[in-house]
């Protein structure tokens, strides 16, 4: 009889998170393995390779069931959501030999396109999770990485110049504030193949916002932070306040454009190699190489700001013997957004706290070398 009370309650709790998170793969934590059950181990095991088995075998209706080990389900929830699903992870919140009857479990985190910060297959590039909200005529659309942090928002006219920008983000996840059309819903999810989330409520915590925003930028940005927080259940200190820009700020180029022109990839090949970015680049740390990769893609047109950028250059240029240490200084520093990132998510390792130290060590001679000979104060601030 305690077994057939167990086996309702973990079939209760199963089904109840589900039922929660229906758009999701739900990976139910069992001891070394994370397991799926019902539909989501028969479409898993067929998407993932994995074997499919089945719990209470001898039953008139045994449950399908797949697993994968724990230690190594980074890899196959990395392609799960590179084929555009969400995984809902359910954790054990007490220790097995401690529990009485069930073990008690919660969902922690559900990991989307959009939200993917501990991949396996790490890269420099930024995955941009987009918002767009309408009120009348006027959309806002908020971005955001949330390995870097980095937190804009902008208002536009019209669904062409929101679908461009989506697109120039190369965003795959969008979440919705509003109600779509049908047309704007067939646009987005069917001819530009996004995974369309949604959120109607706002966020509380407004520290990050700029009381001056417009009130649907407002909006946009305080329903993009509650989707984060409600996917990611936990603080994410490392979120950086949103800046708010406007598109005419920049050389307006569609997405058509910039692929044509190879500016950031080989329209051909797909790769680096053969592009602008990849002509320009002499980067040496991966935050540079993300900070070159978005100037290229948004050429500035405002003469002042042009000439600012130009007089930071012109300062590497006249300081030989600086730029020579610097150089050499940058060698040292790691990716630090990303590692802010992991702390935050409470998922750095070792590894991780080793390359933060090595990097803030870097930190002092970096600034030392910004203020010998008179080099000017604007490089250390940009």
């Amino acid at each position: 009889m305690d077994d057939d009370r167990k086996i309702i309650t973990w079939h209760a709790t199963v089904c109840g998170y589900k039922k929660q998170y229906p758009d999701a793969f739900l990976l139910f934590r069992m001891g070394d393995f994370y397991e799926l059950f019902y539909e989501d181990a028969v479409n898993a095991a067929q998407i993932l390779e994995i074997s499919l088995t089945s719990r209470n075998k001898n039953a008139d209706n045994p449950i399908p069931m797949a697993g994968v080990p724990y230690h190594s389900a980074q890899q196959y929830i990395d392609v799960l959501v590179e084929r555009g699903y969400k995984v809902a992870i359910a954790e054990q919140m007490e220790d097995p030999k401690q529990a009485v009857g069930v073990v008690k479990r919660e969902v922690v985190q559900v990991i989307t396109p959009g939200t993917v910060v501990d991949s396996s297959k790490p890269d420099s590039q930024n995955n941009f999770l987009v918002a767009i909200d309408r009120a009348g005529q006027q959309f806002g659309l908020a971005y955001m990485d949330l390995v870097t942090g980095d937190f804009y928002v902008t208002g536009l006219l019209d669904f062409t110049l929101v679908c461009g920008e989506i697109r120039n983000l190369k965003a795959r996840e969008v979440v919705i504030g509003y109600a779509l059309t049908e047309e704007e819903e067939q646009i987005l999810s069917r001819q530009m193949n996004l995974v369309l989330s949604y959120e109607k409520e706002l966020f509380e915590d407004i520290h990050l916002l700029d009381p001056r925003l417009a009130p649907i930028e407002q909006a946009v940005s305080s329903k993009l932070l509650q989707y984060v927080h409600r996917t990611q259940m936990r603080e994410l200190n490392h979120l950086k306040p949103v800046i708010r820009y406007e598109i005419k700020d920049f050389l307006q180029m569609d997405y058509a454009t910039k692929a044509s022109l190879d500016l950031v990839e080989n329209a051909r090949s797909g790769k680096k190699q053969g592009s602008l970015f990849w002509l320009l680049d002499e980067t040496k740390t991966a935050m540079g190489m993300r900070l070159l990769r978005s100037w290229i893609h948004r050429p500035l047109i405002d003469k002042d700001r042009i000439l600012e950028r130009q007089e930071v250059v012109q300062v590497f240029l006249d300081y030989f013997f600086e730029r020579s240490d610097l150089t050499e200084s940058l060698k040292g520093v790691y990716d630090i957004e990303r590692l802010a990132s992991r702390v935050s998510f409470g998922k750095s390792n070792p590894k991780d706290l080793l390359q933060l130290a090595t990097t803030l060590g870097s930190v002092p001679r970096i600034r030392a070398i910004f203020r010998r000979n008179g080099a000017t104060s604007s490089c250390l601030s940009d």
